[in-house]
């Protein structure tokens, strides 16, 4: 029987480490290299260090068959990841003039210099095949070694995404085809943890061993996807089938989408299917449920505008809080999240108002409502509704991630509730 390809994750930067930046572009790997049927066996992320990221690799050169490794490709001195992944396999680096060429085309579109320093990403290990960036001025490269294959993508995730998608993919479909008949479907939910789910999943995770479907828990910061594998065959396909409606049964509406599905995406579905539109308050998540709305294609038919009223005065003096409300029940309440919510829909003139307000951290929080702690707000022309969350311990950008994500969920559920007869706007 064909073995899996073994896969190991490298993520390089200081900012992903001190948690400065969210890395969303490790979990997006483990979902696309899942579909394709190969196995992730570790994750990994190391600081901007040249014999950091090499002995990452060299150990992992040991393990897998397909290495990933993201970022410090950029042109200043602390991206050295050409410079740890030539060291690692002990090639030396060569300049590309081809490559070159194309990193100035690029500048040249964007602006009128092209800065000397930019030179470096010119430079690739021998041997290496290299990957376009059309949304940057960093190629990717691919390193073939004998049976093992290295894959080295820019840091930025838009930038590794659209890589991996256009040339990546394709390569490995050909160099890795997947073991024939082996299917993967990946359940997506938001709501509950890792734990909550394994709890409630028990007697189905038992009937699924038996059936020798695996299913993987992968937490992704505010939602839990669930990836199932499997061998297909024509005796088993009824049974799957079965399996994966009894898992749709059991998770109901913390279940937002299938596969290639995402948060803002169904979100944005429900809108328009309802023809409806929103408008966003936020406070501790700065733009972020505005952002995660608008990276939708035709958001426009349903996103009217956001506000982020970050001090008490933007809250009473564009929002219509008022001053009584902050001063009896604070900021961060579910009260102020309720008027928020209003205030941005009329605002915004939106069918529905949607805020956030908490403390994200590390400072500030009181001992009723300590740091990690967020109130939702949604305000519809009928009903204005709240819910507080917490998430203590998890560092600032992740609970601003989290909450944003919760928001979102917020809204989804609403609409859900419409097409099953509940409120009405």
């Amino acid at each position: 029987m064909k073995m899996a390809v073994l896969v190991e994750i490298i993520a390089t930067g200081d900012e992903l480490l001190i948690g400065e930046k969210d890395n969303t572009t490790t979990p997006f790997l483990v979902r696309q290299v899942a579909l394709l049927g190969y196995e992730v066996r570790r994750t990994l992320t190391v600081s901007d260090n040249l014999n950091d990221i090499a002995g990452a690799v060299r150990e992992a050169l040991h393990r897998a068959d397909l290495i990933f490794v993201t970022g410090g490709l950029g042109p200043t001195p602390d991206d050295v990841t050409r410079e740890a992944v030539a060291e690692a396999i002990k090639r030396p680096l060569e300049f590309r003039s081809d490559i070159w060429e194309e990193i100035q085309a690029g500048l040249l579109r964007r602006s009128n210099s092209v800065p000397p320093s930019n030179m470096k990403q010119a430079y690739l290990p021998c041997g290496a095949e290299p990957l376009s960036n059309c949304l940057g001025t960093a190629p990717g490269f691919i390193i073939p070694i004998t049976n093992k294959t290295i894959v080295v993508l820019p840091g930025p995730p838009g930038e590794a995404r659209e890589m991996f998608l256009r040339e990546v993919k394709q390569y490995l479909s050909r160099r890795y085809p997947p073991v024939s008949g082996r299917r993967v479907c990946v359940f997506k939910t938001c709501g509950p943890g890792e734990a909550v789910l394994l709890e409630r999943l028990k007697e189905v995770l038992a009937e699924a061993k038996k059936m020798d479907v695996g299913i993987s828990f992968l937490p992704q910061g505010g939602e839990v996807h669930l990836v199932l594998k499997w061998n297909d065959s024509l005796k088993r396909a009824g049974a799957v089938e079965q399996l994966k409606e009894r898992l749709m049964k059991v998770l109901g509406e913390d279940l937002y989408g299938l596969d290639e599905d995402t948060l803002p995406g169904k979100v944005g579905e429900l809108l328009s299917q309802n023809s409806l539109t929103v408008g966003v308050a936020e406070s501790c998540t700065g733009g972020l449920v505005a952002n995660y709305l608008t990276d939708v294609p035709g958001s426009s038919r349903y996103v009217r505008g956001g506000v982020v009223a970050y001090t008490e005065e933007v809250k009473m003096r564009v929002l219509g809080v008022q001053e009584s409300t902050l001063n009896r029940y604070g900021a961060v309440s579910l009260q102020t999240a309720k008027e928020m919510a209003e205030g941005v829909r009329r605002l915004t003139g939106a069918s529905i108002g949607l805020a956030t307000t908490g403390f994200a951290g590390p400072e500030g929080g009181t001992p009723d409502d300590p740091v990690g702690t967020v109130y939702l707000g949604l305000a519809t022309r009928d009903d204005v509704v709240a819910q507080r969350i917490f998430f203590p311990g998890l560092g600032r950008i992740t609970v601003k991630s989290i909450a944003a994500k919760r928001a979102l969920d917020l809204l989804r559920r609403y609409l859900l509730s419409l097409s099953e007869g509940g409120s009405s706007l």
